[in-house]
């Protein structure tokens, strides 16, 4: 357990120096917690934070402080007289702490930043409060010692890596208000046997469970629309999984070596099946492809060495570099007719293949190797007439090439209105479907005739435009006629009957005072900004007669000052003189004709009341001086000279010779305004060997209590002062203990429940005991 001394020596000393990163501390439960204040201002909040400045701890630094144990984090905290709710655990805040064990978050903490436990590799329980809303990346990275975890329905979102290596973690429950699992969330969990994953979740980020080496099964529900890349990469003791109908895309290398997986459903409407997406998953025996599906990635099922059959269908139009790499079980293949391209080495060392069968009337671009390590004499079923007499046949002559069943050949073309179809020896002029050749060069015509248009338009424009629809561009009255564009292969004619009517226009300048109603010329407005306004007059052929107005509005202005004074002080700036706190207004000269107004807030700083009571205590090595004061801020004079500057009524000045005398003072200042000096107070310091240590028995009960406690001393030899610290550092109740006197009441019941210090001193005795209110 911590000493008392130690902990409020460090408590004042925090307070002292303003060189650390964090705001103030406390101590909750005997543990010393550091903050940031987030908002100074009604409702107050502050974050937990680390002590002190911070070094990148992935470069090999770390943190000046590490939390140790089991540490709480509480709901409020006081400083300064205030409570401040504690809303946050900042980034880093625990990071790297190898001997935090467990934490309890109160109920006020709405978020835990990001790296917050990262390699807390002792920490074994944590509780997370249902205030928590999000968790942020990394926040538990490398905590190998977390065996489980249970997040609260508050939490919407999963960040990025935020339990990656926790290789100790065997399950987790997910809430149904978490939407989206972040990247590589849970990557290499090796111990997660299980997991469920919620309806509210829509998103699998990437290598959200990577590695999990141990996962057996997963439910992935409905609500799912992607599953993101490598987002089971690894789990090799995953053997089925089931992909809801939901999701459109599988990201590549999804499953890649998923040894396990001996199979898997793909719903309809998956449309794409990414690079990698079944690489190397070698217990895979069978698997079906939707007809959604439209491309099969490079690598998609590279490796799949048990893999016997699969059904490619008639939507997929490319198959990808290496798709069916190494698939050595692999015994036969239809490519459909939808196909157009094979990548290099689709179908490299598929070396039990005993047949290849297209049905593509165009065979399909091959390229070089997409069939090596296949032996070429197995037979290649293609449609009548598709042999390949182009580039790509050097590919396919590698195999025997056989005549399949004898298919038609589907067409659909188009004839301009009073033409004739001759193709295929044809004569026909009327749409329809059409038979036009039997047997292996039998053609299907599907026969479209397009219209062909002879048009006129009457228009009238406004003089000064242009008519420019249809193809015409024309500003004067009259008749055209043009050509359209060939629509489908066919001509149009379209006439024009334009006829241009009259207008007239009348432009007026002027200038108003921003703000002021403008009612000349026929106009009636406000007048913000300048600019050029139009007003229409009565119509004539459907073109109005137009009076515009190029209006120049002047601004005017209204500013608003915002400044300080001390009481007793006037503000005489800007032509003001004024020494009460308020908005005060006057009017500045004219500009333009336009008066501008000028705001002043002006507030009215109290002067500190003068520092009462000051007293300088003798302690081992060094002088400790207390006053009473109310102020934020205090300057410390030291002979004549100032020393320091502090927030609270307390200063400890170590920097003393022995034997020597000093006079101190104490000015108390609130912003820029300052108090009287204190009454001077002066004392010898004397050294470590010259003070004698006193023997006394000292005994604080009941600890802990309800607020109520008796000081029990036995021993006392002179008269002392018993001083009562908050758990900030600050002096609450201060008692004397006269010469043979054992007891004294100690009363908190009005106070905060919390640790506090009672401490017992003169020039001779320097003991302290911790009592806690409950």
């Amino acid at each position: 357990m911590k000493k008392s001394l130690l902990i409020l020596f460090a408590i004042i000393f925090a307070i002292s120096l303003n060189t650390q990163a964090e705001d103030f501390s406390a101590v909750n439960d005997g543990d010393t917690i550091y903050y940031n204040i987030t908002s100074s201002t009604s409702p107050r909040t502050v974050e937990v934070t680390f002590r002190g400045s911070y070094s990148d701890p992935y470069s090999g630094d770390s943190y000046s402080n590490e939390y140790s144990g089991a540490v709480s984090i509480p709901d409020s905290v006081l400083y300064n007289g205030n409570y401040y709710n504690v809303i946050s655990i900042g980034n880093y805040a625990f990071n790297s702490c190898t001997s935090l064990t467990s934490i309890t978050i109160g109920n006020s903490v709405t978020s835990i930043g990001s790296s917050t436990f990262s390699s807390c590799i002792g920490l074994t329980s944590i509780t997370i409060p249902s205030s928590v809303t999000s968790i942020g990346s990394s926040a538990f990275y490398g905590c190998s010692g977390l065996t489980s975890i249970t997040i609260p329905n508050s939490v919407t979102s999963i960040g990025d890596y935020a339990f990656r290596n926790c290789s100790g973690l065997t399950s987790i429950t997910i809430p149904n208000s978490v939407t989206s699992i972040g990247y590589y969330a849970f990557n290499s969990c090796t111990s997660l046997t299980s997991i469920t994953i919620p309806n509210s979740v829509i998103s699998i980020g990437g290598g959200a469970f990577y590695g999990c080496t141990s996962l057996t099964s997963i439910t992935i529900p409905s609500s799912v629309t992607s599953i993101g890349s490598y987002a089971f990469n690894s789990c090799t003791s995953l053997t089925s999984i089931t992909i809801p109908n939901s999701v459109t895309s599988i990201g590549g290398g999804a499953f890649y070596g998923c040894s396990g997986l001996t199979s898997i459903t793909i719903p309809n409407s998956v449309t794409s099946i990414g690079n990698n997406a079944f690489n190397s998953c070698t217990s895979l025996t069978s698997i079906t492809i939707p007809n959604s599906v439209t491309s099969i990635g490079n690598d998609a099922f590279s490796r799949c060495r048990r893999l016997t059959s699969i059904t490619i269908p008639n939507s997929v139009t490319s198959i990808g570099f290496q798709a069916f790499y190494s698939c050595t079980s692999l015994t036969s293949i239809t490519i459909p007719n939808s196909v157009t391209s094979i990548q290099n080495y689709a179908f490299y060392n598929c070396n039990s293949l005993t047949s290849i069968t297209s049905k593509a009337i165009n065979p399909p671009v091959v390229r070089e190797n997409s069939f090596s390590g296949v032996s070429k004499t197995i037979p290649f079923y293609v449609p009548c007439n598709s042999i390949p007499s182009y580039n790509s046949a050097m590919y396919w002559s590698e195999f025997t090439n056989k005549i399949g069943v004898r298919m038609p050949q589907f067409i659909t073309s188009s004839i301009c209105d009073g033409s004739i179809y001759t193709n295929y020896g044809a004569n026909i002029d009327s749409a329809g479907v059409y038979t036009l050749v039997n047997g292996c060069d039998s053609v299907i015509l599907n026969l479209i005739v397009n219209p062909i248009y002879n048009d006129t338009i009457i228009a009238e424009i406004c003089n000064g435009e242009t008519y420019s629809q249809y193809g015409f561009i024309v500003s004067t009255a009259g008749f055209y006629t043009q050509n359209l564009q060939t629509t489908k292969g066919c001509d149009s004619i379209v006439n024009l009957s334009l006829v241009v009517n009259p207008i007239s226009l009348t432009t007026y300048y002027d200038t108003i005072c921003q703000g002021n109603i403008y009612n000349d010329y026929g106009f009636s407005f406000t007048a913000d900004t300048s600019g050029i306004y139009k007003y229409n007059l009565q119509a004539v052929n459907s073109c109005d007669s137009v009076i515009c107005l190029n209006l120049f509005v002047n601004p005017i202005y209204n500013d608003t000052i915002i400044a300080e004074i001390c009481n007793g002080e006037t503000y005489s700036q800007f032509g003001f003189n004024v020494n009460s706190s308020g908005l005060h207004t006057q009017s500045l000269q004219a500009i333009n004709g336009c008066d501008s107004v000028v705001n002043l807030s002006l507030v009215v700083n109290p002067t500190p009341n003068k520092p009462l009571s000051l007293v300088i205590y003798q302690m081992t090595n060094y002088f400790e001086l207390i006053w009473q004061g109310n102020s934020s801020e205090y300057d410390i004079y030291r002979n004549d000279s100032l020393i320091a500057n502090v927030s609270q009524p307390i200063y400890l000045d170590n920097n003393l010779l022995n034997g020597t005398p000093y006079c101190y003072k104490v000015k108390a200042r609130i912003g820029d305004c300052e108090s009287e000096f204190s009454d001077l107070a002066c004392k010898s310091f004397v050294g470590l060997e010259d003070i004698s240590q006193s023997n006394l028995q000292v005994k604080l009960y009941p600890n802990p209590s309800d607020g109520k406690a008796i000081l029990d001393v036995e021993g006392l030899s002179s008269d002392v002062d018993v001083l009562v610290y908050d758990m900030v550092g600050r002096v609450i109740q201060k008692h004397r203990l006269n010469k043979g006197t054992t007891e004294l009441d100690i009363d908190l019941s009005g106070y905060a429940k919390g640790v506090y210090s009672i401490r017992i001193m003169n020039d001779n005795i320097n003991q302290t005991k911790k009592l806690i209110v409950q």
